[in-house]
C-alpha cells in the first residue's frame, strides 16, 4: 500500500491573515506530489512545511477567485529559476492559461519547462495511472467552479 497524505497549506478565505493562508493543499501519494489551488503565500507554506516542489507533477485550480490562483505564477517563476525541466500540467478552468500566459509575456520570462494546460470539464476523469484515478465535478459557486475525487 502507497502512503496518502494531505497538507493543508492554508485554509482561509480571500485574505490573508496572520494565522490563516489562502487556499492550498498538497496530497501526497507514493513518490507523487499534486498541488491543489495555489493561493498567495502557497510557496511560503511549502518551505515551511517543508514540501519539495521537485516532484511536483501537476497542479489543480478549482475556480479563478485569486485566493485559489494568485500564488500559481510566483510558484512557477520558482521553478523555472531553480532549472526545473520536467513539464507541468495544470488543470484548470479555461481562462487561466491566458492569463498565465500573459504574466510571463509581460515580464518576457521563457519558461526552460512545458506548462501543459488542461481544461477542466464537468464530471470527467482527468489522470489515471496503475494506481490512481483523478477527476472531477462541478460545485456550485459564482464562477465555474470544480472539486476534485482522487482515488
Amino acid at each position: 500500500m502507497t502512503d496518502f497524505n494531505v497538507t493543508i497549506l492554508g485554509n482561509g478565505s480571500a485574505v490573508p491573515t496572520a494565522y490563516q493562508n489562502p487556499s492550498s493543499q498538497i496530497l501526497q501519494y507514493g513518490a507523487s506530489r499534486f498541488l491543489i489551488d495555489c493561493g498567495e503565500g502557497t510557496q511560503l507554506q511549502m518551505i515551511k512545511y517543508r514540501v519539495s516542489y521537485k516532484h511536483l507533477s501537476s497542479i489543480f485550480i478549482s475556480h479563478l477567485h485569486g485566493d485559489h490562483y494568485f500564488g500559481l505564477i510566483g510558484l512557477v517563476s520558482t521553478m523555472h529559476l531553480y532549472g526545473r525541466e520536467q513539464p507541468l500540467h495544470i488543470y484548470a478552468p479555461e481562462p487561466l492559461e491566458k492569463i498565465v500566459q500573459l504574466q510571463l509575456e509581460c515580464s518576457k520570462t521563457r519558461l526552460q519547462f512545458p506548462l501543459q494546460f488542461h481544461v477542466l470539464r464537468d464530471a470527467e476523469k482527468i489522470y489515471e495511472d496503475n494506481t490512481l484515478e483523478i477527476s472531477c465535478f462541478a460545485l456550485n459557486h459564482r464562477l465555474p467552479t470544480w472539486g476534485f475525487v482522487f482515488r
